[in-house]
């Protein structure tokens, strides 16, 4: 509703129902003083000095009868329809402008000590516009100057008539000079948190233009190094052809046809938005973890899987199949590709755990392992620890990235010569789905 409403009409819309809250607290404090004054009359006594004098009952009666029906009606027909202008609003306030000079006017006049509170109109109107306040600092003036013609001073001393009515004069006076310097420099303030407000959204929708070219970018890193594998693997094989006898050549074709397969996935999930990096917004179906066990026994003899506990070996998740299955492959393989590089290597074992509505997906390897400073480096874009051609380094790199959208996390333990273990951990309910906050630390 928010984004379908004009920006002015929000504005408008807020700063009406400002101004009706502010008109039932002055209508509040004003049934109060009439009770106190009715209920505890001897209380009421020893602090009337501090109150203005007694209002005359049915006039004052009249004011707030007229501004309680005002406000019953903005209330229902204005900003329950969501009809607010700041035309309305700027109404609103110079009706509240004559309602204050008509009260004062009613319980002592120009002598009456809370004149100051034509402040508060001019005040809430800083709200709407310049003109607007400007507008109703000039009627409050104006208010005020007539109570010298509609409530004549009458509450000075003997003999000190000229002087008090010179001390109200002056109070005029002052009321106009403070009233135009609150005006000014509080539009001055408007005005610089306006400026900076805008630039605020211009460095955010910057920022946000740069987190989409990122995104970009890494979209086109991870599909380079993924397809990297397959057509490295294509290559070799179709450089061996011609040295392969019938049965080595059919077998060879077969391979070449399933990596050829797994290169049209790889440009399919490009054109799929919600499996990458810049946007995982809709909820996945529900799928079975057991399907992760399906995928990885196709990537080597050396992979051997897992489950356990075996009483979850059914669990579900709607985290996004396709996001899960890439992180883990990526994983996955840089394990195999460390034990190749070491002679008599046992393999790689994987085990996939549920508990407390959490998938941890374990991948030990005994290869040859990495340094303290490679496996703090490990999850750095393009940083890799295979021979100049072999991986681009942005495996772990981007199956960190994923798994701060999913609400999950990835941990790296290596020695060097001894093997490495990665653990994978991630919620079985996606976050965007479940109202949870994602990207916890990894």
């Amino acid at each position: 509703m928010v984004g379908a409403v004009p920006t002015a009409t929000q504005s408008a819309q807020i700063a009406l129902r400002f101004f009706v809250v502010a008109r039932w607290v002055m209508l509040g404090l004003i049934v109060f003083g009439w009770g106190l004054q009715i209920a505890g009359p001897a209380l009421f006594q020893r602090v009337v000095s501090w109150f203005p004098p007694q209002p005359e009952p049915i006039g004052t009666g009249v004011v707030v009868a007229i501004l309680t029906v005002a406000n019953l009606l903005t209330d229902r027909l204005v900003l329950a329809r969501g009809r607010a202008t700041m035309k309305l609003a700027g109404a609103h306030l110079l009706v509240d402008a004559a309602a204050m000079t008509a009260l004062l006017a009613l319980s002592g006049g120009v002598s009456n000590a809370f004149t100051t509170m034509y402040f508060v109109p001019m005040t809430l109107a800083t709200q709407l516009s310049p003109r607007w306040t400007w507008a109703i600092g000039g009627a409050c003036m104006l208010g005020f100057a007539s109570l010298f013609v509609l409530a004549p001073v009458t509450a000075a001393p003997p003999g000190h008539e000229e002087h008090f009515l010179a001390h109200i004069r002056g109070m005029w006076v002052a009321f106009g000079m403070s009233s135009s310097f609150m005006i000014y420099f509080v539009h001055r303030i408007a005005t610089s948190l306006t400026r900076q407000r805008a630039e605020l959204e211009r460095l955010r929708l910057s920022a946000q233009q740069d987190r989409q070219l990122a995104a970009l970018g890494t979209l086109a890193a991870g599909a380079a190094h993924e397809l990297g594998s397959p057509l490295g693997t294509i290559g070799v094989l179709v450089g061996d052809l011609q040295f392969m006898d019938a049965k080595e050549q059919a077998e060879a074709i077969s391979t070449i046809k399933q990596e050829l397969a797994r290169c049209k996935h790889i440009l399919q999930q490009m054109s799929s938005p919600e499996v990458r990096v810049g946007s995982l917004g809709a909820a996945a179906e529900s799928w079975p973890l057991a399907a992760l066990v399906d995928a990885l026994k196709t990537m080597g003899a050396e992979v051997r899987v897992r489950s356990s506990p075996p009483e979850r070996a059914g669990a579900t998740t709607t985290q996004p199949q396709e996001v899960v299955l890439q992180i883990v492959r990526a994983v996955v393989s840089n394990a195999i590709d460390a034990c190749r590089a070491r002679p008599g290597s046992a393999g790689v074992d994987v085990t996939i755990d549920v508990a407390a509505d959490t998938a941890t997906i374990r991948v030990v390897d005994d290869g040859v392992g990495m340094p303290p400073e490679a496996v703090s480096a490990a999850f750095d874009p393009f940083f890799s620890t295979k021979a100049e051609g072999k991986g681009m380094g942005l495996g772990l790199f981007l199956a960190r990235a994923h798994l701060r959208k999913l609400g999950g996390s990835i941990e790296l333990e290596s020695e060097l010569s001894r093997g490495t273990t990665a653990t994978v951990r991630f919620p079985l309910r996606e976050a965007l789905r479940e109202g949870a906050t994602p990207g916890r630390p990894v």
